[in-house]
């Protein structure tokens, strides 16, 4: 048997290998799918000041609740600004306390190991580590959720108030990440050990009622605030598109139509390598369920209520799969740790087996997301695009001194051209900006439609191109000069992509 010393260091070795696994090239990669989204509301709070109202490229965005997004602007000021690391570090940390938390409910629960092994398989799926490294708040809601699990399973019938608030407490903040899903995934996961021999009869009482309370107005308080202290012009309610985003698309889906069969496909997928043992598991537990111990039951209902939920709701995407991951990973552990207690496998064995097993899953991890991403992200490409803007612009003024117009411009873009300066000026395609003309034309435009003034020589205007077609606005390179992004080297083994960028720096040296 594992000595305790021996434990502690396998486990020290688990949480420093998914350090490094959820770190490594992290500030390397640029912006990828949805976390353009959080980067632009996160600047434009930083760039404003107001952090109560979030707008994307201009226009009012409350479709998620405003917490996720303080995260990112807290990290850009311990950083220093807001780039790859402060905006993505939420959910690495996120994702790093997961992986603990998924150790801890495992030793827990079930035999001695089954919970540094699921920590292992956690840490070494690739899309909870693909993901991890996303910024988005996909994987802060699976970290509440575990949060809240783990909470309960340290005392599950205890009454006491202060118990019920903390649970309450993390319900309230994980909702506040995506939505109400963070008060409904633990309680579908902990609903049939609450059913089992009546236990949720001892937790109806007036504690649990006034914890609920507390619950309640800790999630309101960010919506409260906003009303108060945002904008009165501000166009959107908070409270109205959690309605909007967590009820009506629940039953009416008005975007992401998966197939009813969505997560049958993209759960084993989501928890590669390791999906053959977890299978394996479910299928040995339906095989022995009336020898089955009770925790291993509550695993497979819990697990089995989160994959009907998920299935039931209209709006299916491949990704919501995620807070499904941890507990699948858990029942892997627990089949192979059942395995080897029935084999009585020598212990040098079972330990070399899992140690290459992982070591090799992690190896693969960091080659592919810690080097070969970063590498084919460099040379080139959005992030390249806005050292080569900086560049020209600082050869002549101060890069602080420019302004930013952003003409239906790529959401990669605002975050690598920031400087510190007035926030950006975003024109919607759908504007009536000139098409064609000059230069002079172009600005006098611009004062009308923002009613504010503008120096020509001190504003930069951006805008995007599908290569191989014609630049827009190209009547500004009489007088401007022009940077366009340039393939990466991602690009060059493979295609360029279809979207590009191009930024008009005023030419001062054209009379």
């Amino acid at each position: 048997m594992t000595s305790r010393p021996n434990e502690t260091r396998a486990l020290l070795v688990l949480m420093a290998t998914s350090a490094l696994l959820l770190m490594l090239g992290l500030g390397s990669r640029e912006l990828w799918g949805p976390e353009t989204r959080w980067a632009n509301i996160a600047l434009q709070m930083l760039q404003s000041g107001d952090y109560f109202d979030p707008y994307l490229m201009g226009s009012a965005y409350y479709d998620k609740p405003l917490p996720s997004y303080w995260l990112i602007t807290a990290s850009s000021w311990l950083t220093g600004g807001l780039g790859h690391w402060s905006l993505r570090l939420s959910s690495v940390i996120a994702a790093w306390l997961s992986v603990w938390l998924v150790y801890l409910i495992g030793e827990q629960l079930f035999r001695r190991g089954t919970g540094l092994i699921a920590g292992w398989m956690l840490a070494t799926t690739f899309y909870f580590v693909f993901w991890a490294r996303v910024a988005t708040a996909d994987i802060l809601t699976v970290c509440g959720v575990l949060s809240a699990v783990w909470w309960y399973w340290r005392q599950p019938d205890d009454t006491r108030l202060s118990r019920y608030c903390v649970f309450f407490l993390l319900l309230s903040v994980t909702s506040l990440f995506k939505g109400l899903i963070g008060f409904i995934l633990p309680g579908l996961v902990l609903l049939p050990h609450l059913l089992q021999d009546g236990r949720w009869k001892r937790h109806l009482n007036l504690r649990l009622c006034a914890a609920l309370i507390v619950g309640g107005l800790a999630y309101g308080l960010p919506f409260v605030l906003s009303h108060f202290y945002g904008s009165p012009t501000y166009g959107q309610s908070g409270l109205g598109l959690v309605f909007r985003e967590n009820i009506v698309r629940f039953f009416q889906p008005f975007d992401q139509f998966g197939p009813i069969y969505t997560y049958l496909i993209y759960l084993p997928i989501y928890t590669l390598p390791w999906a053959p043992c977890w299978l394996l598991g479910l299928w040995v537990a339906v095989r022995n369920w009336r020898t089955l111990e009770p925790n291993t039951r509550w695993l497979i209902w819990g697990l089995g209520l989160l994959f009907l939920f998920f299935t039931a709701s209209g709006s299916r995407r491949s990704y919501y799969v995620l807070p499904l991951v941890p507990f699948a990973q858990l029942l892997a552990a627990w089949w192979v740790t059942r395995f080897q207690e029935h084999r009585r496998m020598a212990d040098k064995v079972q330990g070399r087996a899992l140690k290459v097993g992982f070591y090799a899953a992690s190896a693969l991890l960091l080659l592919a997301l810690g080097v070969i991403a970063p590498w084919s992200n460099s040379g080139g490409g959005i992030i390249q695009f806005g050292e080569d803007v900086k560049a020209r612009a600082s050869q002549i003024a101060p890069w602080d001194q420019w302004r930013m117009v952003m003409v239906d411009v790529d959401n990669k873009v605002p975050m690598y051209l920031q400087n510190g300066g007035a926030p950006f000026y975003y024109v919607a395609a759908t504007q009536d900006f000139p098409r064609e003309g000059n230069s002079e034309q172009f600005m006098a435009w611009l004062m009308r439609a923002s009613g504010q003034p503008w120096n020509p020589k001190r504003t930069i205007i951006v805008t995007r191109y599908r290569r191989g077609g014609p630049l827009p606005l190209n009547y500004l390179s009489i007088d401007h000069k022009v940077v366009v992004t340039q393939p990466d080297n991602g690009e060059r083994l493979l295609h360029p992509r279809a979207d590009a960028s191009a930024a008009y720096i005023p030419d001062t040296s054209n009379p």
